[in-house]
């Protein structure tokens, strides 16, 4: 007498969606930009530098005003001064930025940070998403209260702006988008580069050196090139008029978008194609 077996029955626990993976690997991401010192400092120095820079520039300005000619007086532009910190700022963030990638690579943590979320652009993509938050509540925050303390200081005698003035509330989210697009940037740059110190220089070259090196072409040339330039498109974003020399505000924004979502995609194509 033979037992009836049943035939077996192969069950798969269904595979989580894309929504469920994004966010369980910006969860992980999160918590480990929150818990680095890294970030706490490099944010910290961000927000000092706003701030002390502005106000420290805003009050010599303020300081020489009675010195000033019409024609100076004229051309004076108060946001200028209240976001001068803006010029290592940027440096802070992309420092950050670039450790978002690189750190994992020098500790070896890519490899079970991999193994956790094989889906490469996933990785990638939460990467850029939390650490672009953060660096915009961080940069918001930072350039209004630079805003508001640089014109207190100038106050209504010596050329202060209001936050209602036209012009000038865009002008001062434009700074914190510049930021904020510098970051990413600069984590794509850690992502195609995996070094710390490769892709810091890199950052550098771009932001520091490579300006001084187009004022060497010809003058057609120096001026057209200079224009599209992270630093020069940053400083367009933050103007609250369109200023000679420099592209639109939204011209600007839309250069620096591009740097940015350049350096990701190389980042990106670079990730998926090579090992941990």
């Amino acid at each position: 007498m033979t037992a009836a077996t049943s035939p077996r029955t192969l069950s798969t626990a269904p595979q989580p969606g894309f929504p469920t993976v994004l966010a369980a690997t910006m969860r992980s991401e999160w918590t480990k930009l929150r818990t680095v010192r890294s970030t706490f400092w490099t944010l910290t120095f961000t927000v000092v530098a706003l701030l002390g820079l502005g106000a420290l520039f805003t009050a010599l300005e303020a300081a020489r005003w009675d010195r000033r000619t019409p024609v100076e007086v004229a051309e004076f532009n108060p946001l200028i001064y209240s976001l001068a910190g803006m010029n290592l700022a940027q440096i802070s963030v992309g420092v950050l930025g670039v450790l978002v990638m690189t750190s994992e690579y020098s500790t070896g943590a890519i490899t079970s940070t991999l193994a956790a979320t094989p889906q490469r652009g996933v990785l990638l993509g939460a990467k850029v998403t939390t650490f672009a938050l953060a660096v915009t509540v961080v940069s918001v925050l930072s350039t209004l209260a630079a805003f508001f303390l640089g014109q207190a200081i100038l106050g209504p005698d010596h050329g202060g702006l209001s936050i209602a003035d036209p012009g000038v509330l865009r002008g001062v989210l434009g700074g914190a988008a510049f930021l904020v697009l510098i970051g990413v940037l600069a984590v794509g740059l850690g992502a195609a580069l995996r070094r710390t110190a490769g892709a810091v220089a890199v950052l550098f070259g771009v932001l520091l050196v490579l300006p001084g090196l187009v004022t060497l072409l010809p003058g057609a040339w120096s001026e057209r090139v200079g224009k599209v330039l992270p630093g020069a498109a940053g400083e367009a974003m933050a103007a609250p008029v369109r200023i000679a020399d420099l592209l639109s505000p939204a011209a600007g924004t839309l250069v620096m978008g591009a740097w940015a979502a350049t350096a990701i995609v190389v980042g990106g194509v670079v990730l998926s194609r090579r090992d941990a």
